[in-house]
């Protein structure tokens, strides 16, 4: 197998790879996303109910929220540090299969400028 086939072989295992950790990368992203934006609609203030019997149910339920905004919370946090971890691991294969890319364009262009 000659250097330039090998560089072309590297490249699509190099590309693949990329694809692949984009593709992750945007799923963490949106998983993060759908979190942060559940924690949104349970941060939404509740107006104050003059009835007892709905001033108790608003009481439990904000007991409730409070309790979810912690789980989502945590889970935020969890996504976020996923996220940023696949994004260096992204960021690592974009760069391989750039430089594998630039390798192959400058292979070219030696082969069609050499005499």
């Amino acid at each position: 197998m000659t250097r330039r086939a090998r560089l072309a072989r590297l490249h699509q295992l190099a590309a693949m790879k990329r694809d692949h950790d984009l593709a992750r990368l945007s799923r963490l992203s949106e998983a993060r996303a759908q979190t942060a934006e559940k924690l949104q609609k349970l941060a939404q203030p509740v107006p104050l109910a003059e009835d007892p019997a709905l001033f108790a149910a608003r009481q439990a339920h904000l007991a409730w929220a409070m309790a979810q905004r912690r789980q989502l919370n945590l889970t935020l946090a969890q996504q976020t540090a996923r996220m940023l971890n696949q994004r260096a691991h992204a960021a690592r294969s974009f760069g391989r299969a750039e430089a594998l890319a630039q390798l192959l364009r400058q292979g070219a262009q030696r082969d069609t400028h050499s005499p």
